[in-house]
C-alpha cells in the first residue's frame, strides 16, 4: 500500500508541484505561538523573484546610461575623448568634403587638355576652370569699367615694362638678327590677322582672331614664366625661350599650363577667348620679343 502512494506522488506533474501551496509560519520563540503566517507557491515565489531581478536589471542599466556613474566603468570613454573623437570626425568629414571639390576641380581644368589630346572639341571655354559653379560670363562681359587718369598712367607704365623690366624702344627689329636666323617659329594659332604691331600706340603685337574653342599653341620650346589672369589681358601666359627671346599670349578663354612648366614647341598651351576689358572679340595677341624689343611676329610666323 505504500509502495502505490509513493507511485502516486511520483506521477504528480511538474506543473502541479510549482503550484502547490506551502505555509510560512513566524512563531514566538518563548511561547511557540504564531505570530504571522505567509502562504505561497513555489511559482509565485520564481514570479516575484524574476520580477525583482527585472527591476534590479532595469534600474543599474538606467543609473549607468544617463548618469556620471557610466564614467567609473573600467574602459568606458570619458567625456572629453568623446568631444575630441566627435571633433575628429567633423574634421576628417570636411577634410574629405574638401578632398572632393578639388578632385572635381582638377577633373574640370584638365577636361580642355585632354580633349585636345584626344582631338575632340573642347568644352565651352566661357565655364571658369577654377570653379565648380557655371557663372553666366554675359553678365561679366557687360560689367562697364571706369579708368581714371591715374589707371591709365599705371597702365602705361606696366605695358611700358611688359613686367619683367623690358626696355622697350621705337624701333621694331626685323628677322636680320644673326643670334635668331635659322629659328623655326610654330604658328601658335591659324587665322586672320585683324590687328597690326603699332608700338607708338602701345600694342606690342598682332591680333588673330580664329573659331571659338581653338588651341593657342607655343611658338618655341622654352619654359612658362607667368600664368595668371589680369582685368585688362584677361588669361595671360608668356613663355621663356632660347636666344632671350620671350612669347607673349593674351585674352584667352583658360589656361592649360601653369608657371614653371616646361613646353615644348606646338604644344597647347591656352585656349583662344575673349576675356579681358581690352578685348573686343574671340581672338589671340600675340607677341614676340628679342632682347627686351618687340618684334613683328608676322616676319618670323606664317598665320595662315
Amino acid at each position: 500500500m505504500a509502495k502505490t502512494n509513493k507511485d502516486n506522488e511520483d506521477k504528480v506533474s511538474l506543473w502541479e508541484r510549482l503550484n502547490k501551496k506551502s505555509r510560512l509560519s513566524v512563531v514566538d520563540p518563548v511561547t511557540f505561538e504564531v505570530r504571522n503566517e505567509f502562504s505561497f507557491t513555489p511559482m509565485s515565489f520564481i514570479v516575484v523573484s524574476l520580477f525583482v531581478l527585472i527591476i534590479i536589471v532595469a534600474a543599474t542599466w538606467t543609473i549607468i546610461a544617463f548618469t556620471p556613474l557610466r564614467q567609473s566603468i573600467p574602459g568606458y570613454p570619458d567625456i572629453a575623448k568623446q568631444e575630441q573623437m566627435e571633433r575628429m570626425h567633423k574634421e576628417n568629414l570636411e577634410y574629405l568634403e574638401e578632398l572632393k571639390k578639388k578632385e572635381a576641380i582638377l577633373e574640370q581644368y584638365n577636361k580642355p587638355l585632354i580633349a585636345i589630346l584626344n582631338e575632340e572639341e573642347p568644352p565651352d571655354p566661357s565655364i571658369p576652370l577654377d570653379s565648380l559653379s557655371l557663372l553666366d560670363t554675359t553678365e561679366l562681359n557687360q560689367i562697364a569699367f571706369e579708368m581714371s587718369e591715374k589707371d591709365s598712367l599705371l597702365r602705361e607704365k606696366i605695358e611700358a615694362k611688359e613686367k619683367y623690366g623690358f626696355s622697350i624702344q621705337n624701333n621694331i627689329t626685323t628677322g636680320n638678327a644673326d643670334n635668331i636666323a635659322g629659328v623655326y617659329f610654330f604658328s601658335p594659332l591659324k587665322g586672320e590677322v585683324s590687328g597690326e604691331v603699332d608700338v607708338k600706340a602701345g600694342h606690342y603685337g598682332i591680333d588673330v582672331k580664329a573659331p571659338k574653342n581653338e588651341a593657342v599653341k607655343s611658338t618655341l620650346d622654352g619654359t612658362v614664366i607667368y600664368a595668371e589672369w589680369t582685368p585688362e589681358n584677361g588669361h595671360v601666359v608668356h613663355v621663356q625661350h632660347a636666344h632671350n627671346l620671350v612669347s607673349v599670349y593674351k585674352h584667352n578663354s583658360a589656361l592649360l599650363k601653369k608657371q614653371g612648366d616646361a613646353v615644348k614647341s606646338g604644344e597647347p598651351i591656352a585656349i583662344i577667348g575673349n576675356s579681358g576689358i581690352l578685348s573686343l572679340g574671340t581672338h589671340l595677341h600675340f607677341e614676340l620679343w628679342y632682347n627686351g624689343v618687340p618684334l613683328d611676329p608676322k616676319l618670323f610666323v606664317d598665320f595662315q
